[in-house]
């Protein structure tokens, strides 16, 4: 039996940083430039990230991270959408997640936040929590003010100097309130957006799609019928294929199958595992029947994208 995926690529742990940067136990890295007065890192010419820009392929992501962008540019597919980042740009990427930069500009400035698991804030039923669920399950990025990056920022410093103190014994705990600090500021930007979508017309229609989307990312690694999704919902398939139809323009199938071939895309350029695991890891039931999936969809087989 094989075990759940573990991409050694982008855990937590092998996040390139320099001296610049912070790390706390392998569960909390701050990295960037947080001053004015810092020279910009190029990423682009940075031999730690050259792995991580403008992959070919993508990444599946294990830890919670936000990028927030001071300036330039970059081109990023979040699972199966594609952001632009910019100044004031804070893109929100949860675990499990799968991306890859497309494109990154000289001059881009990214100031990035990654948390372990454990050291996520999101309560399961509190107001903030329930926000944050609701947007997330819709966007990934939001743009922000000047004055909101400054106070971001002088959160982030905060932090950062409080990780240099080499004799304070209880950085977990100042940690721990600077990120409520920031979740709260956070969720504050994000409730508009709900607020917005649930006031919207047609949103009974909107609400069972982002529930279906949501069921998803949960199983689509095991369930690849609609009709799992359809009883998941309470719902005739028939029905919950119509209503994914009218809000998307796209089938139901379609959702699940991009989102298979995104994990698959993953697995493969991983480096850990062969077609026969991928294919177990995915529930398909042979390596055949997952060639013939893939390629359908791909256009190659699985073999030929992972040497490609």
């Amino acid at each position: 039996m094989i075990e759940s995926p573990n991409f050694n690529a982008l855990n937590l742990a092998t996040i390139p940083f320099d001296e610049q940067d912070c790390i706390f136990e392998n569960r909390f890295v701050l990295a960037g430039s947080l001053d004015d007065d810092d020279l910009p890192r190029d990423l682009t010419r940075d031999p730690s990230m050259r792995p991580f820009i403008t992959a070919p392929y993508p990444f599946k992501i294990q830890f919670a991270m936000m990028h927030l962008c001071l300036g330039g540019r970059m081109r990023v597919r979040h699972n199966l959408n594609e952001y632009e980042l910019h100044r004031n740009s804070l893109l929100i990427v949860t675990p499990g997640s799968i991306g890859q930069c497309l494109d990154i500009s000289a001059d881009c400035r990214i100031v990035l936040l990654a948390l372990a698991n454990d050291f996520v804030v999101m309560e399961d039923n509190t107001e903030g929590a329930i926000i944050v669920r609701k947007f997330l399950t819709q966007y990934a990025h939001l743009e922000l003010t000047d004055e909101l990056t400054a106070e971001i920022l002088t959160i982030y410093r905060a932090m950062r100097d409080k990780l240099r103190q080499p004799n304070f014994r209880f950085k977990h705990d100042i940690l721990k309130g600077y990120l409520q600090v920031l979740y709260g500021e956070i969720c504050q930007q994000m409730a508009p957006y709900v607020e917005a979508q649930d006031a919207r017309p047609g949103s009974r229609k909107k609400q069972i799609f982002d529930r279906f989307l949501d069921e998803l990312r949960q199983h689509y690694t095991t369930e690849r019928s609609v009709g799992f999704y359809a009883d998941r919902l309470c719902l005739t398939p028939k029905y919950l294929s119509q209503v994914v139809r009218s809000v998307s323009g796209r089938h139901a199938g379609d959702w699940i199958r991009d989102y298979v071939i995104l994990e698959a895309k993953a697995l493969l350029k991983s480096g850990q595992y062969t077609v026969q695991e991928v294919s177990d890891l995915l529930n398909f039931p042979n390596q055949s029947f997952f060639g013939v999936y893939f390629k359908k969809a791909v256009g190659c087989s699985p073999t030929a994208y992972k040497e490609s």
